[in-house]
């Protein structure tokens, strides 16, 4: 019986002949999933005689029927078509992501060096050289190196700016339909890395708030890509306090443009590290509502928007005062010194002085426990060199995500798998962190 190929993926068709014949599809395997259930949906609805597995061959006499039925797949090809994203639209589609973080992360930016400069560094002087307590203890508390009024000053000019910005770009980007064409159009190249374009909204959602996108990713993601996605969110998503704190950081060494690098790797960081760790598995197939463009709801935009705001006065600043709080506490003990003796080899490595181990610790905690770093006003972070600044910032972002994001992790996903996305994380940043160090020691050391 002589053989028709006909290509599904460019729609090439070799000769039909007149005798008997079977119609065999080549490149099948080159269709997503999606189009792959599509293909099998549509010649079962349509009865076409087409031969899948070459050991089940389905005979056809008639030359005209083969003409049909290739015609009807020529059909089936046009229609794909159509639902399938030009490269203008993966462009379009990434470029409405960096604009909906990094206009907000600018616009916080110049907002909370102009706070800090104008305001909050001459209300600080003021209150510090007028109260004073007799005990030291309190003064310690209150304005020491991890000082409760010193750094918790920090967490709102740098990081409430940008929960409330980030926010409002969010829920304009949700509110406006957006969020579905973003969705639709980098669908094809998340599965490159594991991922389907609905698991860039957990991802997305992991810029304002990381346990929160665990919780959506637990909800909306299939069991197929849950992992990798809840691995992405947790080392690749800066958290907005995460955001503020680095922002912050970056400022008092005068260099606010290693934030972009430091976004970019930390992203990177988060793909690699879902390539790295999780199997392969089959990607599921998602049928893709686009939903019309329109105009945001003001009001709709700005009640969402109100509840992340309110959460972080409510919840995340008493919980960084109390970091502060623990933090003064602790370093009255030798406690603070034990932690410099776990972290002392990575602080070695990255040319950094081991006071700076309690913003390691601390970050483990919350995010913004990075902000410890400008104790004492700054100083130690001005005498370092940039790239060990850099490393640290780096480092302390991705070796592990907060308490609570750990803890949402674990009770989604049980003991064992969630302390094994939190192990392997720690590993990944640790590799990074090393890779990092000999990229720069080869171009001109730290």
């Amino acid at each position: 019986m002589l053989k028709v190929e006909y290509d599904i993926k460019n729609g090439t068709c070799s000769p039909i002949p007149d005798g008997e014949h079977y119609i065999v599809i080549k490149q099948l395997k080159k269709l997503s999933t999606e189009q792959k259930l599509q293909f099998k949906s549509y010649i079962i609805q349509k009865q076409l005689k087409l031969t899948i597995d070459e050991n089940f061959k389905q005979k056809i006499d008639d030359p005209d029927e083969s003409k049909y039925i290739i015609s009807e797949l020529d059909i089936l090809r046009q229609e794909q078509a159509k639902h399938i994203p030009k490269i203008k639209d993966i462009f379009l589609a990434f470029a409405l992501i960096i604009v909906m973080f990094m206009l907000p992360i600018y616009i916080s930016y110049y907002l909370s060096q102009y706070i800090q400069n104008h305001w909050a560094e001459k209300f600080l002087d003021f209150v510090i050289h007028t109260v004073q307590f007799d005990e030291k203890a309190l003064n310690d508390l209150l304005f020491g190196d991890y000082g409760l009024l010193s750094l918790s000053i920090y967490s709102i000019i740098w990081a409430l700016p940008v929960v409330v910005f980030i926010s409002i770009s969010t829920n304009i980007v949700s509110e406006s339909h957006l969020k579905s064409y973003i969705v639709w159009s980098i669908d094809r190249v998340m599965t490159k890395v594991g991922l389907t374009g609905y698991d860039i909204v957990p991802v997305i959602e992991g810029f304002g708030c990381n346990s929160a996108a665990v919780l959506r990713a637990n909800h909306d993601c299939s069991a197929c890509t849950k992992n990798n996605c809840i691995s992405m969110v947790s080392f690749g998503s800066s958290c907005s306090y995460q955001i503020g704190a680095t922002l912050s950081l970056f400022s008092v060494i005068n260099a606010p443009w290693l934030f972009i690098p430091y976004l970019i790797i930390v992203f990177i960081g988060g793909l690699i590290h879902i390539k790295l760790w999780s199997p392969k598995s089959m990607i599921p197939t998602h049928y893709f509502v686009l939903n019309k463009v329109r105009k945001p709801s003001i009001k709709a935009v700005w009640k969402q928007s109100k509840q992340t705001i309110l959460s972080f006065l409510a919840q995340a600043l008493p919980i960084f005062m109390m970091i502060c709080v623990c933090a003064s506490i602790l370093s009255m003990t030798p406690i603070l010194l034990w932690t410099a003796n776990i972290f002392n080899p990575i602080l070695q490595l990255m040319n950094a002085p081991q006071e700076m181990s309690t913003g390691i610790l601390f970050s483990m905690i919350r995010k913004d426990g990075m902000l410890l770093f400008n104790m004492n006003q700054g100083s130690l972070l001005q005498i370092m060199p940039l790239k060990s600044v850099f490393l640290l910032v780096l480092f302390s972002s991705t070796f592990s995500a907060c308490s609570v994001t750990i803890i949402m992790i674990i009770k989604n996903l049980g003991w064992k798998q969630g302390l094994g996305i939190v192990a392997k994380q720690m590993i990944t940043a640790t590799i990074c962190l090393c890779i990092t160090v000999l990229i720069m020691n080869f171009f001109g050391g730290i």
